[in-house]
């Protein structure tokens, strides 16, 4: 079984000689092997192409068939095929700006030959992202599993749903699907990486606990605090509470230079550093990695403030980043920690301390 499928959508003969050559080589370079399908009309296309690939590199203009390459890709995003699509055309105009595609490359110039985008997809294969998004990859076979195993078998109780509330039945299909997709995860031990922590950009703009928003004046980031059950939207009407809590993002620099400035030599400034990373340095603060969509910085949750909803409406931004659910989880139990602490009177103890000390010297 081929390592990778690749579809190529091009009329040219010289070009499709081209493209041979550099996928024998790129196999025999990298140790790999590549399916090239090869599409030199639309119907073509339109007869191959499938939720299968693991890219396609798309000529927008066939000679005698116009904008064929666009009628392709059209097909790809409608019939919602998770495949990565790289543009090499002549017209590089033409290419629709909305689609989601690796790149648009306009053919002769550097970095648009069939070596470069065999790169590019060969650095997305080893992602692993269409493996797990494709339509062979685990969440099709995880979907699918579920479907035969979990949904069917209990299909009268779910079909007696359906029949008092369809749309409702059909969300709670949705959370009981994922949570079998969730559940894949819960054994992995493994380090997450930054980019696991947010959701960016958010698929829907409502405000949730773990929303991050800007402030249009300052530029400052903050964070939204509020319980969950305070920001669910009942019957159409406004939110439970009246105000949204805000908890404000410090910059990375402004609690590592405080920390670095006490530290006497490397060692502590390195087990400091990790103690602040791993947020074990205090109580009231909680780091938000950096990634390229987000500086980062830390949550300081002594510093609170809260708007009324058309105020907050009219001061920030919609929220453009949200911290997932499984991070926010741990983001909230710090920060009720922090509040729910109580503390107690300190007590007399220099006789017990001075007792000890007493009995370890006779033992010594």
């Amino acid at each position: 079984m081929a390592d990778f499928k690749l579809l190529l959508v091009e009329d040219d003969e010289q070009d499709l000689e081209t493209c041979r050559a550099c996928v024998n080589d790129f196999e025999k370079e990298k140790k790999c092997s590549i399916a090239l399908v090869e599409c030199k009309s639309v119907d073509d296309a339109f007869e191959k192409l499938d939720n299968s690939f693991d890219g396609a590199i798309i000529d927008l203009k066939l000679v005698d068939q116009g904008d064929g390459g666009t009628q392709v890709v059209r097909l790809i995003e409608e019939s919602h095929f998770r495949i990565p699509v790289a543009i090499l055309t002549g017209t590089p105009d033409a290419a629709d700006s909305e689609f989601a595609y690796i790149g648009v490359f306009n053919k002769g110039e550097p970095g648009a030959g069939y070596a470069d985008l065999l790169d590019h997809f060969w650095g997305i294969h080893n992602t692993g992202l269409t493996r797990i998004m494709g339509g062979r990859g685990i969440i099709e076979e995880t979907l699918n599993q579920v479907f035969r195993e979990n949904l069917l078998p209990q299909k009268d109780r779910w079909v007696a749903y359906g029949e008092k509330d369809s749309s409702r039945t059909e969300k709670a299909l949705l959370h009981h699907a994922l949570n079998h997709l969730l559940q894949l995860l819960d054994d992995d031990g493994d380090r997450s990486f930054p980019e696991e922590m947010y959701l960016h950009p958010p698929l829907s703009d409502k405000i949730r606990t773990g929303s991050i928003v800007k402030h249009k004046d300052s530029g400052q980031w903050f964070t939204v605090m509020n319980p969950a059950c305070d920001l669910v939207i009942r019957d159409g009407k406004s939110f439970k509470t009246e105000r949204i809590l805000l908890v404000e993002i410090e910059s990375v620099s402004k609690v590592t230079d405080v920390v670095i400035r006490k530290c006497v030599d490397a060692s502590e400034k390195e087990s400091k550093l990790e103690a602040v990373f791993s947020n074990n340095f205090n109580a009231y603060s909680h780091w938000l990695p950096e990634t390229s969509f987000f500086k980062g910085g830390f949550l300081n949750f002594r510093k609170l403030s809260s708007y009324k909803k058309k105020d907050f409406e009219r001061m920030f931004d919609k929220p453009s980043i949200q911290i997932s659910p499984s991070f926010v989880k741990d983001v909230v139990a710090r920060f009720s920690s922090y509040y729910a602490r109580q503390g107690q009177p300190d007590i007399e103890c220099d006789g017990f301390i001075a007792h000890l000390t007493t009995a370890q010297e006779a033992i010594e």
